[in-house]
């Protein structure tokens, strides 16, 4: 397959260089992912002890009522393992990034989806030498705005390889988006597949394209799921996998500040 220039990094571009630092935060942040889950389930206990439902960020800020709300929480955390204060947002890896996106809205409800991306849509962009990811960038979010909220919270990882066969196949998306209102995991689905080309006049439909699911449990292996390929070359593909929108980026960033108590 021949590579567009744009998307093929020079030799002497610090590629190299970028990754070694992204590896040093990805083993600080599963260490201070840790401890957060272990906090996370602590302030549960703390609910289930006085009788108290968990309410959205309740778990991680306690309740209105001050005495009560100083005993339903274990947060803030504001040091790592080492003893160094912790992290700042632009500071994090892209796998802690995408953990604390799925922290932050699943405190109400979390509809994951995986959808490959049209084949026509693929070979038109990749013949024109566009980034899919841009694209699917730009085709998310204005579906998502124009059928479900505007500045809705979503984010979304573009690959182009298959685990199962170990090779390269049709470009498609992992993500998840906010889902606040009854009705809304099926708006998500379907505008994230007319994002990909699917539904659509004039595009054929393509069996076993889409799949969703409603996210209930919050572990690591989800995001090193999501992320398993994002450092594979792929020519069709820039070096940026992960797409988050700019309501996502600001909530899961003033989370991260809420329960770190920057």
């Amino acid at each position: 397959m021949t590579s567009h220039p744009i998307l093929i990094p020079h030799r002497k571009s610090g590629t190299r260089a970028s990754r070694g630092r992204e590896a040093k935060r990805l083993n600080r942040d599963r260490k201070i992912y840790r401890i957060l889950r272990r906090l996370r389930l602590t302030s549960e206990l703390f609910h289930r002890l006085y009788r108290e439902p968990i309410e959205p960020l309740s778990v991680y800020v306690g309740k209105a009522d001050p005495e009560q709300g100083e005993k339903l929480t274990a947060f803030p955390i504001r040091y790592q393992p080492s003893g160094r204060p912790m992290p700042q947002w632009d500071d994090l890896s892209a796998w802690m990034k995408v953990q604390l996106a799925i922290m932050a809205m699943n405190n109400w409800r979390v509809q994951t989806f995986n959808i490959h991306i049209h084949p026509d849509l693929e070979s038109a962009w990749v013949a024109a030498g566009k980034d899919p990811r841009v694209m699917m960038r730009d085709r998310m979010r204005r579906e998502f705005d124009n059928h479900l909220h505007p500045r809705l919270d979503w984010f979304f990882i573009i690959e182009g390889w298959s685990k199962r066969t170990k090779s390269e196949t049709v470009l498609h998306v992992h993500g998840a988006a906010a889902s606040f209102e009854p009705g809304d995991d099926k708006k998500i689905m379907e505008a994230a597949a007319r994002a990909a080309g699917h539904g659509l006049k004039g595009f054929s439909i393509t069996p076993r394209a889409i799949h969703g699911r409603t996210f209930t449990h919050e572990r690591a292996g989800y995001a090193d799921y999501l992320l398993k390929a994002s450092r594979r070359r792929d020519d069709r593909l820039g070096q940026r996998r992960l797409t988050m929108s700019r309501s996502m980026v600001a909530g899961a960033r003033e989370f991260w500040k809420l329960i770190t108590g920057q």
